[in-house]
């Protein structure tokens, strides 16, 4: 293996090391603004200030979080995302 070839490999390998899950949520129908609105109900009930988060992403059991949106009808499926 060539010096070019291992650091493609290494470097491909630290992007999907990188790679943070998201999660989506879906139920026909709805608008983006309920969407928002059943979002902001299930981040309170879910918050765990326990839970180390990065700046700009939420302190919630996602757990507490998920079954809250599926009592509500949506489906939660989870991405891998580059970042």
């Amino acid at each position: 293996m060539t010096r070019r070839t291992a650091a493609l490999v290494y470097t491909a390998s630290l992007v999907v090391g990188c790679a943070t899950p998201e999660w989506i949520y879906e139920k026909p129908g709805v608008l983006p603004a309920k969407l928002d609105h059943d979002m902001a109900i299930c981040r309170k009930e879910a918050a765990d200030p326990r839970v180390v988060a990065l700046p700009g992403s939420d302190r919630v059991d996602r757990t507490l979080f998920n079954r809250c949106m599926e009592r509500k009808g949506y489906t939660a499926r989870i991405v891998e995302k580059p970042r």
